[in-house]
């Protein structure tokens, strides 16, 4: 028998809030939820983490970037467009010279709230990219070099940026590729 003072309904409250913020916090992608004035009911660590990148110059770095606000007044109106239809509405923002943030919102309905809310995800490419790097420089059998190399090319850049950028010849750049595209190709 459950001797608990609370009411069922607010024990399933804080199992809710538990939940959505454990969950929330257990990604690496960043979400935010909003509501229709843009303000932040939640935003998990790495959401915070990516508001900050965004804001270097700022003296707010958890200040709304300005392309964030565009996105969710898009989302907004599409509400009206759309009726009872998801959308998702996207951008992206540079961070740095090779950084990108991809940037999703669509209405989010929750039995808590009476108005409509907005989620916000942010998406750091570049860690996506490392991600996926990781996985297939495992899956593949690459070298470290051969890893270091496959991420660079998986962040688009060139061969002679990549060859900069790790101090060696074009031709060792090209040596390298060939090789990972030999090892990529017993895996087709």
């Amino acid at each position: 028998m459950n001797t608990s003072t609370n009411s069922p309904n607010a024990s399933q409250k804080q199992l809710d809030d538990l939940l959505v913020e454990g969950v929330l916090e257990g990604f690496m992608d960043g979400f935010m939820i909003l509501t229709e004035r843009g303000d932040i009911i939640h935003a998990n660590s790495p959401a915070r983490q990516m508001l900050q990148q965004m804001n270097q110059d700022e003296m707010h770095p958890y200040r709304m970037h300005r392309e964030i606000q565009r996105v969710c007044k898009a989302a907004i109106a599409s509400q009206e467009l759309y009726l009872n239809r998801t959308v998702v509405i996207e951008s992206e923002i540079a961070v740095d010279q090779i950084g990108m943030i991809r940037i999703r919102a669509q209405w989010l309905k929750l039995d808590a709230f009476k108005e409509p809310l907005v989620l916000v995800t942010l998406e750091d490419q570049r860690h996506s990219i490392q991600q996926l790097v990781l996985a297939e420089s495992q899956l593949y059998g690459l070298t470290p070099r051969e890893a270091e190399i496959w991420k660079l090319r998986r962040a688009n850049y060139s061969y002679k940026q990549i060859a900069a950028e790790l101090f060696i010849t074009l031709n060792t750049v090209k040596k390298h590729l060939k090789n990972i595209h030999a090892k990529r190709q017993c895996f087709a």
